[in-house]
């Protein structure tokens, strides 16, 4: 009986005792770890001054490895021709001597450290000689993660959001394609300092659909060395990588050309309306409206196309979005003017109808003024008969005589009577009225321009996108470190 309960008291009584064994080496293990930690940090504090550059020992340039990983990407405006991307840009520096330490786990070798101590060691002097306002992400606290090796690395990764120059070339816009460049390097140091390499540019798999007007291609990097302005003897070390970027048509393709074609197109509306279908009363009144429906279509058209010049950089050149509406706007006032040529023929027939109306007049007039004085002289002539022989002689015979013998002299003519003379000239004004019908010439002219407008704006349009988008070649492909990417 007495066994029942002393085995369960010695069960407990040795795994409490295992229990305090283990806490006791876990709290030494831990207070071993620590003193060494801050043994360690004094001696790389002591070991090396925040104020000086590393030394190697065989007196060679520091190398500094840079890693970036881009999270995201974007905004890119055209108008400041800068781009911004979030990353993180990692550090390497190669290996310190003050930085050398024995790890008291083999399987340790890296210390990480508070981002606090940066303030205390010497970190490069990095910064991206093209950016504008990049900062360093500080929520909730500052985005440093800082680790050291024991072969003498020193790791720093920091969040950045990196907003820097882009310069565009724009003369295929919307078509166009940009390549968009970050240039790392140091502030102060040359290259017998310190020399920049490049270890790994990382980008996410769905960038792509991060941005809503480009395309990601590809990136290129590089590493140069570049000469200092002040001092033509010394060069700095400098990181390249550019991103390749294409520009997605649709936003403009809905926005900008198909308003475009539909504004011209609507210009050539009038072409079908046909000019005899109303009396004159009404066919003024729609002339009247086709007027100002194409006056409404060059309006839109200036709006709409050179309204869009305020998001764009105030450049020399023209796009090729300013070709495309420039030639739209030409073929809306084209019909325009299509419009005023009709309108002109009217009025032009108009005075010429007035002035052959006149011969008739004449014509009445005379043949009254016979018909009364033969009934007071009791007598009757007989009516005078005009055939069309008599009335083509006449018609080359008024041709053959030049146009100034017309303003200053009479007609010569006396061989015929005065009824005869006036009964040939009526019957060239009854021709000539017959000949001149206004709405002949106006349903030709509308009848070219069913033809000729739709087939040059077509002809256009097929050479306009084969030339932009296979023919004319892209100006970054100039660009060293990108035609061959």
């Amino acid at each position: 009986m007495v066994s029942i309960f002393l085995i369960p008291l010695l069960t407990f009584v040795h795994g409490h005792h295992a229990l305090n064994v283990e806490r006791k080496y876990r709290s030494t293990y831990n207070t071993t770890l620590i003193r060494y930690t801050t043994k360690l940090l004094n001696t790389i504090l002591l070991n090396q001054d925040k104020m000086f550059r590393p030394q190697n020992p065989d007196n060679s340039p520091l190398q500094v490895e840079v890693d970036i990983s881009i999270r995201s990407m974007g905004p890119i405006s055209e108008q400041k021709m800068e781009f911004s991307l979030d990353c993180y840009f990692r550090q390497k520096n190669g290996s310190i001597v003050g930085f050398l330490f024995t790890p008291i786990n083999p399987s340790k070798t890296e210390i990480p450290l508070a981002s606090k101590m940066l303030k205390d060691i010497w970190v490069p002097d990095t910064y991206i000689r093209n950016g504008r306002q990049s900062y360093l992400h500080t929520l909730t606290v500052p985005n440093i993660l800082f680790r050291v090796r024991s072969d003498g690395q020193v790791h720093v990764s920091q969040r950045l959001t990196i907003r820097s120059r882009c310069p565009m070339f724009l003369r295929k816009f919307p078509m166009d394609i940009q390549a968009c460049p970050i240039e790392v390097g140091s502030l102060g140091y040359y290259t017998n300092d310190v020399i920049y390499k490049w270890k790994d540019v990382e980008m996410d798999a769905k960038m792509g659909n991060m941005l809503s007007q480009y395309k990601v291609l590809s990136l290129s990097k590089s590493e140069l060395n570049i000469s200092d302005l002040r001092f033509p003897e010394r060069e700095a070390s400098v990181l390249k990588v550019y991103f390749k970027l294409q520009r997605q048509q649709g936003y403009y393709v809905l926005q900008i050309y198909t308003p475009c074609s539909l504004l011209v197109v609507m210009s050539w509306v009038s072409f079908w309306i046909n000019k005899e279908a109303s009396p004159a009363r009404v066919a003024l009144g729609r002339l009247q409206f086709i007027g100002d429906h194409r006056i409404m279509t060059v309006l839109s058209m200036s709006t709409l196309g050179f309204g869009l010049r305020t998001d764009l950089p105030k450049v020399s050149h023209s796009t090729a979005l300013d070709i495309y509406i420039l030639s739209c706007f030409g073929f809306v006032f084209a019909a325009m003017v299509e419009y005023a040529v009709i309108n002109y023929a009217q009025i032009v027939y108009i005075r010429k109808q007035v002035e052959d109306l006149k011969g008739l007049e004449q014509n009445n007039a005379m043949g009254q003024m016979r018909m009364f004085t033969a009934g007071l002289m009791g007598a009757r002539r007989p009516t005078v008969q005009v055939d069309d022989q008599a009335v083509e002689a006449e018609e080359a015979r008024l041709k053959a005589i030049p146009w100034y013998k017309k303003l200053f002299q009479k007609d010569q003519n006396s061989n015929s009577s005065v009824f005869y003379r006036m009964a040939v000239k009526a019957a060239i004004a009854k021709k000539k009225l017959k000949m001149r019908d206004p709405a002949k010439v106006v349903n030709r002219i509308d009848n070219v321009s069913k033809i000729i407008f739709p087939s040059l704006y077509i002809l256009f349009n097929v050479v306009y996108w084969i030339a932009f988008l296979y023919w004319i070649p892209d100006e970054i492909d100039q660009l060293p470190f990108i035609s061959g990417s």
